[in-house]
């Protein structure tokens, strides 16, 4: 009988080392657990942190592509304006030089006559690149200037050679005689019907330079 009680206290201690042990081993599984869970915790919020930083990372990108976008169609938009606007120019340079070159086709092919009066009341009568001729006018005695002035638009006549004539007559009717200015006139009108006998193509033009400014 004393020998089986002592093997019955030798296995109750067993169990208790054994108890130990699975407790022990429990503890350490919680422990473990615990920090696995927290590891894990840690890890899904760095995944989320990683997550919101991606999405702003798209968002940003989003943000700079419509950007992008808008700008190349801004500039696309500035792109057509300006080849609008140069096709433009280019179309008024193309009308200039067309305009350019019936002008100098005109001025070929006729006389220009630049009849004027100064401050000081002279007459001067320009005749395309040749020297100018001013005459002296005096308002008590027109006779001089009167002569004068038909040789000289008779000469420019003779000078047409089968061109057209344009004569321009300005003046600053602040400074110009009405004696002068009637005398010019009637000279004009001799030179209209000169040219007409000839049959010379005339054309005159009136301006008046204060009107004109």
């Amino acid at each position: 009988m004393k020998n089986k009680r002592t093997i019955f206290i030798e296995l109750t201690s067993l169990l208790d080392v054994i108890l130990i042990m699975i407790f022990v081993l429990l503890m350490q599984a919680r422990t473990q657990t615990a920090q696995a869970m927290d590891k894990a915790a840690e890890e899904e919020k760095a995944a989320q942190e990683i997550s919101r930083e991606l999405d702003q990372a798209r968002e940003s990108m989003s943000a700079q592509e419509a950007a992008a976008q808008e700008r190349e169609e801004g500039l696309q938009e500035e792109i057509a304006g300006l080849n609008q606007e140069v096709e433009a120019q280019q179309e008024e340079i193309a009308g200039l030089k067309r305009r350019m070159a019936s002008r100098e086709l005109v001025l070929e092919n006729s006389l220009l006559l630049t009849l004027s009066v100064t401050q000081e009341s002279e007459i001067r009568l320009e005749q395309d690149e040749q020297e100018e001729s001013v005459i002296p006018y005096d308002w008590a005695d027109e006779t001089y200037a009167f002569n004068s002035l038909r040789s000289l638009l008779h000469q420019g006549l003779g000078a047409a050679e089968g061109r057209a004539v344009f004569l321009v007559f300005q003046y600053d009717r602040e400074h110009i005689y009405k004696t002068e200015y009637d005398m010019i006139l009637r000279l004009v009108n001799e030179m209209k019907l000169e040219a007409k006998l000839q049959e010379i193509p005339l054309s005159v033009l009136e301006l008046d330079i204060q009107e004109a400014d």
